[in-house]
């Protein structure tokens, strides 16, 4: 008894006290801490792109996959072809009946060539016997213009016998009409050949002139224009239905995509990552946007956690933190990445792990882990949902202003 009542004794005691204090104190006056920190992530959600079935079995929940590894792979048997089947019948039938008509048309050009050299053969031929003609009636003018001047020449015998008194005046009276008879003669001939030349000269220029004076076209010209009006009408049709056939099959081509996305479909993992959970087996049915499995992405951990809000000033982006992980000595890095105050709404459909929750008034900070080996200790999950500790020391001891907190806080 005389030993606790030692003036040592009470000393040491006190120095005791005085330490137990510095250390419960001293955390909060260097800096931020907090117990209630817990290592998180983000994960994808992969929804089924197809209805259809899992054709192979997927990867098992903790196994790692790396970016762009085939995690799931989709059939479906059941895709509706209809319409594909008669995109194509259509085409076809397009593409067929464009062979059809364009044998035609090639039919019908053998047969336009063929009028046009039975055209050409037919006007060469009414051309010879035109000039043939011709040159027979240049004869006969010749021969009418010499009778022409015969019977002037008589005519004038006559006339001055007569004035001798050796000719009668009806001798004289028949070499008149004699002569008017010949020059009449004369000027029908030069007028039938002004016809025939024109004639000649229309049939030359492809225009054929009936005995009549009016047009007279030739069969083979008749048959022609014909052929070129069907081949024209022909060239029409086969550029629709060549129009018909392009769009058809350009359709085609994208219902084929379609088809092809429908009735089968492989989902690559969208990063280097590790399966956290999964809704599907090998053989078992999904529906479009069926939510299948759930992909844990390590690249950005990072860890939330809750402070007095009355520090809410102290606490901003960028500052540095130290994190470590309960039953182990490691201290990891890591910056602040974002400050809330109490009542801003905690996301929690994208997150991996809880976010803490109080009732109290407390900023939640959220602080990202610098790269470390956690980002690839995909055998562990990465450490998500490890509890952890968290301290953000402070740039400078304000023993004042942490005095005035506790006085405002105590009173």
């Amino acid at each position: 008894m005389r030993l606790l009542n030692h003036r040592i004794t009470r000393i040491a005691v006190g120095i005791l006290l005085l330490l137990l204090a510095a250390a419960v104190l001293l955390p909060g006056v260097t800096g931020f801490t907090s117990l209630d920190g817990t290592v998180n992530a983000r994960f994808a959600i992969i929804n089924a792109p197809i209805d259809g079935e899992i054709a192979a079995p997927p990867p098992r929940i903790g196994t790692p996959v790396a970016e762009g590894e085939a995690i799931a792979t989709i059939r479906n048997v059941r895709v509706n072809r209809a319409i594909l089947a008669s995109l194509r019948a259509e085409h076809r039938t397009a593409v067929d009946r464009v062979a059809a008509l364009e044998q035609e048309r090639d039919e019908l050009i053998r047969l336009r060539d063929e009028l046009a050299g039975r055209l050409d053969v037919f006007k060469s031929k009414t051309i010879a016997s035109l000039e043939r003609e011709l040159k027979v009636l240049q004869k006969r003018v010749e021969v009418s213009r010499a009778q022409d001047m015969v019977a002037r020449v008589e005519l004038d015998r006559r006339s001055d016998l007569e004035s001798k008194g050796i000719f009668t005046r009806k001798m004289v009276e028949s070499a008149e009409a004699a002569g008017a008879a010949a020059g009449g003669e004369l000027e029908i001939s030069n007028l039938s050949v002004e016809l025939l030349q024109q004639r000649l000269d229309a049939v030359r220029q492809g225009i054929f002139i009936g005995g009549d004076g009016q047009n007279d076209v030739p069969y083979s010209r008749q048959r022609q224009d014909e052929v070129l009006v069907r081949i024209n009408d022909l060239n029409t049709r086969i550029a629709e239905n060549r129009t018909r056939a392009s769009q058809a099959e350009q359709q085609m081509r994208e219902e084929e995509r379609r088809v092809r996305d429908l009735e089968s479909a492989t989902i690559p993992s969208p990063f280097d990552g590790v399966v956290w959970s999964r809704n599907i087996v090998g053989g078992s049915n999904v529906i479009l946007n069926s939510e299948m499995m759930r992909i844990l992405d390590c690249r950005d951990l990072f860890v939330d956690i809750l402070v007095p809000e009355v520090d809410y000033d102290e606490i901003y982006a960028g500052r540095e933190a130290e994190i470590r992980l309960f039953g182990r000595a490691d201290v990891f890095k890591g910056k602040v990445q974002s400050v809330k105050g109490s009542s801003a709404v905690v996301e929690k459909d994208s997150l991996a792990a809880k976010e803490p929750e109080t009732e109290d008034r407390n900023a939640r900070i959220r602080i990202l882990l610098a790269p470390s080996a956690l980002n690839s200790d995909f055998a562990n999950f990465c450490q998500v949902g490890r509890s952890v500790q968290v301290r953000i020391p402070k740039r400078a001891i304000r023993l004042s202003q942490w005095i005035e907190s506790l006085w405002f806080s105590l009173f």
